[in-house]
């Protein structure tokens, strides 16, 4: 599969709905959060361009590249979306960037369980990408 060419086409995706979020953070509910969503964009959407362009020297088998895709994926999404539906709707989640603002009970319930798919993903798929680029012992 070819997923060294989706990664890079999500990662300028991704990067262009950040600069778009950018255009629109200080009309939310809560603009701080709506910053936040618009950098973490630019970040992830540069992340999956990296990895992208780094994915043919991973070492690992097809269902560590596939698990290592998806977790990309949704990790970068989801740190995108979730600061975004809490500048919309003005929740308090995450704690440091949403004080002082409130939410619907079942948004603030929704948002504090978001951190799974936000840093779970990420971090499987750092590690699967640190163990991918491991040195092998062969000589160059």
């Amino acid at each position: 599969m070819a997923y060294d060419h989706r990664l890079l086409f999500h990662g300028f995706l991704l990067f262009m709905l950040g600069l778009g979020t950018g255009l629109v953070a200080y009309d939310l509910a809560n603009p701080r959060m709506g910053v936040s969503a618009h950098v973490e964009a630019i970040l992830n959407g540069v992340f999956l361009v990296g990895l992208g362009l780094a994915w043919n020297r991973l070492r690992l088998g097809e269902r560590a590249l596939t698990i290592c895709f998806w977790a990309a994926l949704i990790g970068a999404y989801a740190n995108w979306l979730v600061p975004l539906f809490s500048a919309a709707v003005g929740a308090s989640q995450p704690i440091l960037v949403g004080a002082g603002f409130e939410a619907e009970p079942w948004q603030e319930a929704l948002l504090s369980a978001s951190p799974i798919a936000g840093v779970l993903a990420p971090i499987v798929c750092g590690c699967l990408v640190l163990w991918g680029l491991r040195r092998r012992g062969q000589p160059a």
